[in-house]
């Protein structure tokens, strides 16, 4: 199972990147980080100290929402590389 956290680039969230072409809709500007375990990702969002949280594989998906199917499951394979 993967894990997720998301740090936000801007404050209001602000859209970036490329349109998904299936959806119509842009990524959010931040940072998103992939775990292979719980453990290593709340061990992360604690040391940022509330700049990055918890989210689900499915809110992960929707802040890339820019990203096909193809380039977010690439992007989580190089996310997750270290943490294995």
């Amino acid at each position: 199972m993967t894990y997720f956290a998301w740090a936000n680039g801007t404050e209001p969230p602000t859209f970036t990147g490329p349109i998904n072409p299936a959806t119509g809709k842009r990524s959010q500007a931040g940072s998103l980080s992939a775990f292979t375990n719980r453990k290593a990702r709340d061990q992360f969002t604690q040391q940022t100290k509330g700049a990055a949280v918890a989210v689900t594989a499915k809110q992960a998906r929707e802040l890339k929402a820019g990203l096909d199917e193809r380039a977010f499951s690439e992007l989580v394979g190089m996310l997750t590389r270290g943490d294995q």
